[in-house]
Order: structure tokens, then C-alpha cells, then sequence
């Protein structure tokens, strides 16, 4: 299994593609583009479905794109619900395609992989993150960086809401899992307790 991460949009938002020999899922496609498909064209993989870490539109911008040319399902955090409605404040102007909602606690199996979804707050009302156990990786949206968390001084964010979940995953995540954030380069769980200036193992 193996996953790459793509660059998008005047954000610099990060997509991933998470795939093998055949199949694949996405992670945020945050702007529309052709760098997803073409990968996905040039492996020959089967894209399966979707995830969206949250609701925000530099993580969904080319999820429509996604959806009609591969008609993969496509997963979105029930409490964000209404930043992928057709809402002014989403820019999009469009409701953006969306299979299953859903809630903690949620899992897929997907190849020979457990995936586990975690709701955290903070940098929007329905923030998640998606533990892949077998591969000791993260996908982690906007709510955890390398040194730093997600943005809350924008419309339904909170900021001690958010400190506490990065306390959560903390809490239920291995040190030596690896992060891959929605913005940024990766880091690992280990790394943030140690050097992120916002909540590290001091405050535990």
C-alpha cells in the first residue's frame, strides 16, 4: 500500500491518494484538476471512494469533479453537513456530492485495511480523522499540523474545543504513527507531544 499526496489549489491544501496494484480512495480533493485523475488513469486503479476530513471548501472543491467522472461513494462527517449544502459562504455554489454521512464511532474496511473515523472539533463542527492501524498512518485534516493546529479564528470554530481534540488523539493514537495533515509537510504523533507549542505532553 502506498500513498501520495498532492498539492492543490491558492490554499496549497493536501490531497492524498491511498492505493495499491488496483484500487485506491481519496482523501480531500480539495480543488478541482487533472493530477488526481491522471494518476489514477495512469495506474489503472479503480477509485473506491472518497473521504472528506471536514467541510470546509479547500478540502472539497473537486470532489463533484471525482464523482462524475469515477462515481466513487463519498464520505463527509455528518456535523459539517452544512458547509457541503449550497451555502454562500461555501463559494462553491453547489451542493457537493455526498453518499454517506457519518459520525463517531465509524469504520470501513477497505482492501485488507481497518479504517477508523474520529470526530474532532475545533476547526469546524464536524473536523475528522480517518487511523489506519496497519499502515501506522493519519490522516488528520485541519485539526493537526507539523508544530501548529488548525486555524479557529473563523465562522463555528473554537479553539479550546479543538485543543481538546488534539488531546484526544494524544490519548488514542500510537507516537509513531505518522500524520499527514491537510496542510504542510507530515509529522508524527511523538513529534507534536514533544514540539507543538499549542498542546503538547506538558499539558496532558
Amino acid at each position: 500500500m502506498q500513498i501520495q499526496k498532492f498539492v492543490l489549489g491558492n490554499l496549497r491544501s493536501n490531497a492524498y491518494i491511498v492505493f495499491n496494484e488496483t484500487n485506491c480512495f481519496v482523501v480531500d480533493p480539495g480543488f478541482e484538476n487533472d493530477l488526481i485523475s491522471s494518476f489514477i488513469d495512469d495506474h489503472g486503479l479503480t477509485l473506491d471512494f472518497i473521504y472528506i476530513t471536514h467541510g470546509h471548501y479547500d478540502h472539497i472543491g473537486g470532489v463533484k469533479q471525482l464523482k462524475e467522472r469515477y462515481q466513487p461513494l463519498v464520505y463527509a462527517p455528518i456535523k459539517d453537513k452544512f458547509w457541503l449544502d449550497e451555502y454562500a459562504i461555501q463559494k462553491l455554489g453547489y451542493q457537493t456530492p455526498v453518499d454517506q454521512y457519518f459520525k463517531e464511532p465509524f469504520e470501513l474496511q477497505w482492501q485488507d485495511l481497518s479504517l477508523k473515523f474520529y470526530d474532532t472539533p475545533g476547526h469546524s463542527e464536524g473536523g475528522t480523522v480517518c487511523y489506519i492501524d496497519d499502515l501506522g498512518v493519519l490522516f488528520s485534516g485541519d485539526t493537526l499540523f507539523f508544530q501548529t493546529i488548525g486555524r479557529t479564528d473563523i465562522p463555528y470554530a473554537d479553539y479550546d474545543t479543538l485543543i481538546s481534540s488534539v488531546k484526544k488523539l494524544y490519548k488514542l493514537i500510537p507516537n509513531q504513527t505518522r500524520v499527514y495533515p491537510g496542510h504542510g509537510r507530515p509529522t508524527d504523533i511523538l513529534h507534536e507531544k514533544k514540539n507543538n507549542p499549542f498542546v503538547n505532553e506538558k499539558d496532558m
